[in-house]
């Protein structure tokens, strides 16, 4: 049987959340499957770390000059021209393919929440998605709450979809020595003890509430610092609320290498977690293997990754955010706590209980 996997989201050099489900299933699939042919498809340079396969997978690049819709022209000739048996993407499937289509869904964020996108960005997912959605046969929601809003805004495809929970790499995200911790507070010049969010800066990630709660926050001596890439949408705003704040409080790192994404994690005193919506959440359990204890946005897919080993506010209340934060920074008991129940938390998901999941889905 010959499977075809989209890989250009896998393939790029700076990964956020679906670039790296992406990796981590395709690094996956390779140990669970040396029997079926797999053509992995691709548009920029090979990343040296995907091109290492067993002989069973096939990598094929397929250059396209312009930035989007690689997947639904050029990656449309490709299967025509040479059809699979079965597909799988992630976010976008091709316009033309033959063979039985399995398509993840990571969220629908821009039917729910529109104003959290930019209108150009929005227009793109929705017609990618509707495209995608009406096209598989198979279909993978990340959480129960991503299943639900697909069943709301596609009823007709609701026998179509099954759950599968994202993972975590647990090989790397692990408590750190303090030898590790103060190498990484050393190279960003952060002090011992910091607040730390990780992930795109932008509207959608409830940033700018974030910021006007450590404003409130009645204990300032541990700084906020912010490590990710600005988004597409927001970040303006989130610039000049930033500049409100006591000069040296608020420190933007922007995009971390990966080790250091890992290292500061491990070594971060409370990590925090604002988003008003998420299909997933991904980096809860990155930081609760880390042993970190988590602040996070009262939502229905948060309480459904980290159960009650979070703490949880309002994300619309940066007044309810500082007092949660306050209340932590003051108890060092109740920060051992949650470090130790998130670390036993986190051992419910994995990358490869995800990927053996999917690929028996892909192959039913």
């Amino acid at each position: 049987m010959i499977i075809g996997l989209e890989a250009s989201r896998a393939n790029r050099p700076d990964k956020t959340g679906t670039e790296w489900y992406a990796w981590h299933l395709l690094q996956e699939f390779k140990k669970l499957d040396q029997t079926n042919s797999f053509n992995i498809y691709f548009n920029q340079d090979l990343d040296p770390q995907l091109a290492a396969a067993p002989a069973n997978f096939c990598f094929r690049q397929l250059r396209w000059d312009l930035p989007k819709l690689w997947t639904h022209f050029r990656l449309s000739w490709e299967l025509f021209s040479r059809p699979v048996d079965k597909f799988f993407a992630s976010n976008a499937v091709p316009l033309f393919c033959s063979g039985e289509v399995t398509l993840t869904v990571h969220d629908l964020g821009f039917y729910r929440n529109p104003s959290l996108y930019h209108p150009l960005e929005r227009i793109y997912h929705k017609v990618s998605h509707y495209i995608a959605i009406q096209r598989a046969d198979k279909i993978i929601a990340v959480s129960e709450a991503t299943k639900r809003d697909i069943i709301h805004y596609f009823p007709e495809v609701k026998e179509k979809i099954r759950v599968i929970y994202n993972g975590w790499d647990k090989e790397d995200f692990r408590p750190a020595s303090e030898e590790t911790k103060q190498s990484i507070r050393q190279k960003y010049d952060l002090p011992e003890n910091f607040l730390l969010y990780i992930g795109r800066l932008e509207t959608k990630k409830n940033i700018l509430n974030l910021i006007k709660a450590y404003q409130l926050l009645k204990n300032k001596d541990w700084p906020l610092v912010l490590a990710g890439r600005p988004g597409n949408f927001g970040y303006d705003q989130i610039l000049n609320e930033i500049n409100l704040v006591t000069k040296g409080k608020v420190i933007q790192l922007g995009y971390l290498p990966q080790e250091d994404y890992q290292q500061l994690i491990a070594s971060s005193s409370i990590f925090i977690f604002p988003s008003r919506f998420e299909g997933f959440g991904i980096p809860i359990l990155e930081a609760m293997g880390s042993g970190v204890p988590v602040i996070c946005s009262d939502i229905e897919v948060l309480r459904e990754v980290a159960d009650d080993d979070a703490v949880y506010f309002n994300p619309d209340s940066p007044e309810q955010m500082a007092r949660v934060i306050d209340d932590l920074i003051a108890s060092p008991e109740t920060r051992d706590e949650y470090r130790e129940r998130g670390l036993i938390r986190a051992t419910h998901f994995s990358w490869d209980k995800c990927a053996h999941e999917t690929l028996n889905y892909i192959l039913e």
